[in-house]
């Protein structure tokens, strides 16, 4: 009987490091947000968004987003969604200032980005609705009000 038990306390730290593992992984897979990869475009009144995905490698991908109205660049970042330490980021950097990280919390049918300290946004959401479509959305508080933006992007050939 204290054999058993001995392998037993031996055998259940192991299980439950493996299990924590495999539960860590599968909620922060790259693979379950791939479909953002490509290249997207929003026309508005105000001119054309263009945002576009690219697969560096099986941890990072590549984005840029700019906007062009009566043909200038109004607006430009930089970003990166990557797997850091366990966790995803999604890492921008607005007209060539500051880099802002952001966590995934919620990867199932939407990606949400969250820095709950950030001014504004604080969340940043992705959403593919069909085939060539992709919603984005920024929110956040600013004086105690929620502000958001809206996206819609088309796939662009």
């Amino acid at each position: 009987m204290k054999r058993l038990s001995r392998l037993t306390s031996l055998a259940l730290p192991g299980m439950f490091l493996f299990l924590l593992g495999a539960c860590s992984s599968a909620s922060h897979d790259m693979k379950k947000i791939k479909w953002i990869l490509g290249k997207w475009e929003s026309k508005t009144q105000e001119g054309t968004l263009y945002e576009n995905w690219e697969k560096l490698d099986d941890s990072t991908y590549l984005g840029n987003a700019y906007s062009i109205v009566e043909g200038d660049t109004t607006f430009s970042e930089e970003a990166r969604i990557m797997l850091r330490k366990g966790v995803i980021v999604y890492s921008v950097t607005v007209n060539n200032e500051e880099t802002t990280d952001f966590e995934l919390v919620n990867d199932e049918k939407e990606a949400v980005f969250e820095n709950p300290d950030h001014d504004y946004p604080q969340r940043i959401i992705y959403m593919r609705n069909g085939k060539d479509s992709l919603y984005a959305r920024i929110e956040g508080m600013v004086d105690d009000v929620l502000n958001k933006e809206e996206f819609r992007y088309v796939q662009s050939r």
